[in-house]
């Protein structure tokens, strides 16, 4: 079990650099800007835990960019972690049907706390906001359930090298 929630977290990182980077690359052809949403998660984490996000202006904002991007990171790598505990449970999908799952328990955890916090309503999002949500998380997805196909297939190999041995 630990081993596959292991690879699970590996896999889920692997696919957060998947995210980032069609995020970025999508940024980077339509020029349009980050969004801001992780960095109100944290200042109202953070008022929400009655604490607040040290420093003023650059030093205040840097820190709340920085906070935003890792919660996004940890969300990456605790799905993945929760796709290696399923499939050490028996969940045995195909590489398309995990990277679905994975996709849209990514959205689920990414956009569920801002909706609760009232940071963002997923019902009033045009096409663009969905396309800009949506296919960063697939790729997250598919990233993440190739990867862990791939530890899989290298574990197997390595167990068949040592029977024969």
């Amino acid at each position: 079990m630990l081993s596959s929630i292991a690879r699970g977290i590996a896999a889920g990182a692997a696919g957060v650099t998947a995210l980032n980077a069609t995020t970025y690359a999508d940024m980077a052809v339509r020029g349009r800007p980050a969004s801001t949403t992780p960095e109100q998660s944290v200042e109202k984490l953070a008022r929400t835990l009655r604490t607040d996000v040290p420093g003023d202006g650059q030093a205040r904002q840097a820190r709340l960019t920085g906070l935003g991007a890792l919660l996004g990171t940890v969300t990456g790598v605790v799905v993945g972690a929760g796709y290696g505990a399923a499939r050490a449970c028996g969940w045995n999908p195909s590489v398309v049907v995990g990277g679905l799952a994975a996709s849209g328990t990514a959205m689920v955890g990414a956009s569920a706390p801002m909706t609760v916090l009232g940071i963002t309503d997923p019902r009033s999002w045009s096409t663009a906001d969905w396309l800009s949500d949506v296919l960063p998380h697939l790729a997250y997805g598919m990233v993440t359930a190739a990867t862990f196909a791939a530890t899989e297939r290298r574990r197997r190999f390595r167990m068949a090298l040592r029977a024969v041995r």
